[in-house]
């Protein structure tokens, strides 16, 4: 083997423009290959990188001096072929490094699992001792004898034949113990199936049109646009039970780990086998013995949130991208990639169909429907004869329009209808797209407001747990807007998670004529145990639901009808079907309205929708918007579930401003701990773009900026924005990579580069 041949290229999870070329060593060269993860060192450090290319087409006469490949990692996993090709069109396409986008895609990022993930070591059939001590060859004879001849874990073989850890790994380096790939966890058991529901006409037309493709093998983006409660998942259902039938996988995507325990069920009853969960709070070793269920066929439906896009099926028949609208299928770190145009890029490679489902698609994909680029089925009702919830809106404001605050920001009218609900043993469900007591803390003299010291982000006030004897009558919700005791309340950054100390006066004028602002989840919460004290009341927001377990402990609570009232946040709106819930109450439906943002009203009106369509899944449903702005259009076409007319109205506005998706944006953010850096930079990359944009023959794209960030200071860091827009990403990309080459920034300054974006926070 000549030097080239044995010479390999490795990406590293690290901001590096490209791989890393290292040698080959002979003992290492049958393990290498593309995807294979490898433990090399960088400087005085070793880490962990996966081989990108080998052999290398790097010349023989390189003159540098190249460093060996240290050892195979997580021996037997390798980033399967299609999954790694996915990864390279991400680092491409969201212009990020491809040692990021592979570490994303893998299912156990650059992870050393060797003695993590498969816990269970056997002696090698035909192992030798050639080239290992004398103390290691008795250790090896003693473990093959029969009293230790099953697989054990290394701690109980250590145990067992008095080696030491050290000794022990270095037979599992040499390959004289091998980890047992059958010592996987307990069988599945199976839960009661259930009875596939009778189609519908739109049901049967939008299942037929997505079946003729994939029987076809062809390729194609059908946006399945179905009212809340039209049956979505049983369409799902049957295209996914004729993938199976035919041998092959099937990937669902949820935007949120607290939709999987609902989906999971249902996919586990109908399919009468395990169902793949695949998300960020999964241990390592968990997603590890997933992917190996998933790789020997004992998994064929994976359900997850954003990262389960890159789930290594076989066969793949068929992608479901469920609630696709959602903001959360977008990643906020590098690489910002969106899931959903990722599963569309991996459907289109494979020639099989995707399905897009959704009440309030997103404009893009709307806009994609309406050009022809998607198939658009629609499901205009709910089966069985439901009808859509009546929808109220209660304006907040005048005289008499609400109570006073120890009701919970409650309207007299949705406080009687929670009545009404409590005394027919039904469910209600109230949204409060904000957390916490209250929303910032004032003073009434000079008008501080508490900050943030690391970000430029209004404190939020939290209640401490138990600190109030809720019988304490002395002091009162309702002496609204008086801010908490100091010993009971603490101040909180809900961008950072830093926690602040609760201040009784004004640092800056000294006065203690400080005002609590704004209505959180827990003052609301607060005044409903004042108003119903005998009903059981579940609050779900961020505070009180740390992670999955957390959620299907709360959520069998909601299935169950225990919880009476459900207070929470966004994670009520996406796709929770309650049977028992005829009442849903928005407390503020404006309170999103007004974020510095171009898909505010997008998203309030789809937030909106979504919520609403909680009520009335068995039982005729009903809800209340209470708004201070009654009249906006957000607002009165979400009450009329009016999506085309909400489409229309706001296309309008973004034709003026060019705004996605009538053409597309790259956004980049420079940030600098000096902010005199932070905008000169901006101001230096902003002109070298605008030059070179200007040479453009075809009238290269339009240059935005650079402005201050709307959320200006994160993380003792000051932002600065700057917006590439144009019909298409290509010629976006093209003036960014052309502007990268020719700028030089110093070390201090960070880019981040958002293809797409989602948001300009």
């Amino acid at each position: 083997m000549n030097a080239a041949s044995r010479i390999a290229t490795v990406a590293l999870n690290r901001p590096l423009a490209t791989p890393l070329s290292y040698t080959v060593p002979d003992a290492l060269a049958q393990e290498i290959m593309p995807g294979r993860l490898v433990e090399v060192p960088l400087g005085p450090r070793r880490e962990i990188g996966c081989v990108v290319e080998y052999p290398s087409t790097i010349p023989e006469d390189t003159t540098f001096r190249m460093r060996p490949i240290v050892r195979v990692v997580s021996p037997g996993y390798v980033i399967e072929r299609e999954v790694f090709q996915l990864a390279r069109w991400v680092a491409d396409y969201y212009m990020c490094p491809l040692g990021e986008s592979l570490a994303s895609a893998s299912m156990i990022g650059f992870s050393d699992l060797a003695w993590k993930a498969r816990a269970q070591y056997r002696l090698a059939q035909d192992w030798s001792g050639g080239k290992l001590t004398k103390r290691q060859r008795e250790v090896a004879t003693l473990i093959g004898e029969s009293i230790f001849a099953e697989s054990r874990p290394l701690a109980v073989l250590a145990k067992l034949s008095g080696a030491t850890p050290a000794l022990l790994k270095k037979l599992v380096e040499t390959k004289v113990l091998v980890q047992d790939v059958e010592a996987l966890p307990a069988p599945f058991k199976l839960p009661a199936p259930d009875v596939p529901l009778e189609l519908f006409d739109e049901q049967r037309v939008a299942f037929s049109a997505v079946e003729g493709a994939r029987v076809a093998g062809a390729f194609g983006v059908f946006l399945l646009h179905g009212v809340t409660g039209s049956g979505k998942t049983e369409v799902y259902l049957r295209l996914i039970d004729r993938v199976l039938k035919d041998g092959g996988s099937a990937l669902c995507l949820v935007p949120e780990i607290a939709l999987t325990p609902q989906t999971v069920e249902r996919f586990e009853r109908r399919f009468q086998q395990e169902i793949g969960v695949f998300h960020s709070q999964l241990s390592r070793r968990e997603k590890f013995l997933l992917h190996e269920k998933i790789r020997r066929g004992v998994i064929r439906i994976v359900i997850g949130a954003r990262s389960a896009v890159f789930s290594p099926l076989p066969k793949l028949g068929i992608i479901i991208i469920d609630e696709e609208h959602d903001s959360s299928y977008k990643q906020g770190e590098t690489p910002r990639y969106h899931a959903r145009d990722v599963a569309i890029m991996r459907a289109s490679r494979l020639k099989i169909p995707i399905v897009l489902g959704s009440a309030t698609p997103s404009f893009e994909s709307f806009d994609n429907a309406l050009k022809g680029k998607y198939v658009h089925l629609k499901l205009t009702a709910r089966p069985a004869g439901l009808q859509m919830p009546c929808v109220q809106i209660v304006a907040m404001g005048g005289a008499g329009a609400m109570t006073t605050p120890d009701a919970g920001m409650l309207s007299p009218q949705l406080r009687d209808a929670i009545s009404e609900r409590l005394a027919k043993g039904e469910q209600s469900l109230l949204f409060l797209n904000r957390r916490g007591f209250s929303n910032f803390l004032m003073c009434q003299a000079c008008k501080w407001v508490a900050r943030c010291a690391n970000d430029d982000i209004v404190l939020t006030i939290h209640r401490k747990s138990g600190s109030r004897n809720e019988a304490d009558t002395e002091w009162q919700l309702d002496m609204f807007p008086r801010p908490l005791p100091t010993h009971e309340a603490f101040l909180k950054c809900h961008f950072c998670g830093q926690r602040h100390e609760y201040v009784p006066k004004c640092p800056d004028c000294g006065e203690e004529g400080l005002v609590a602002l704004g209505t959180g989840t827990q003052r609301v919460e607060e005044g409903l145990r004042r108003a119903f004290p005998e009903a059981n009341i579940l609050r779900l927001d961020q505070d009180t639901i740390g992670g999955r377990r957390a959620f299907i402990v709360a959520w069998q609570k909601m299935l169950s009808g225990e919880a009476q009232i459900i207070l929470g946040t966004q994670m009520l709106a996406k796709g929770l079907h309650l049977e028992r819930v005829t009442l849903v109450g928005v407390i503020l439906a404006d309170v999103g309205l007004f974020i510095p943002d171009f898909r505010a009203e997008e998203r309030t009106f789809s937030l909106l929708m979504q919520v609403a369509g909680r009520a009335g899944r068995t039982n005729m449903g009903e809800v209340l918007l209470q708004t201070y702005m009654p009249h906006h259009p957000a607002i009165q076409l979400a009450s009329q579930h009016n999506y085309e007319a909400f489409f229309d109205a706001e296309m309008k506005r973004r034709r003026k401003v060019r705004f996605p998706p009538v053409e597309r944006l790259i956004a980049l953010t420079l940030s600098d701990e000096n902010l005199n850096r932070s905008q000169s930079e901006a101001r230096a990359l902003a002109a070298i773009m605008r030059r070179l944009s200007h040479r453009d023959e075809l009238h290269g794209p339009a240059v935005l900026g650079p402005q201050p960030a709307p959320v200006e200071k994160l993380a003792g860091r000051y932002r600065q924005r700057i917006l590439i827009r144009a019909r298409q990403t290509a010629p976006n990309a093209r003036l960014l990579r052309a502007a990268l080459a020719e700028w030089k920034a110093p070390s201090s300054l960070n880019l981040t580069i958002d293809v797409d974006p989602q948001d300009l926070l």
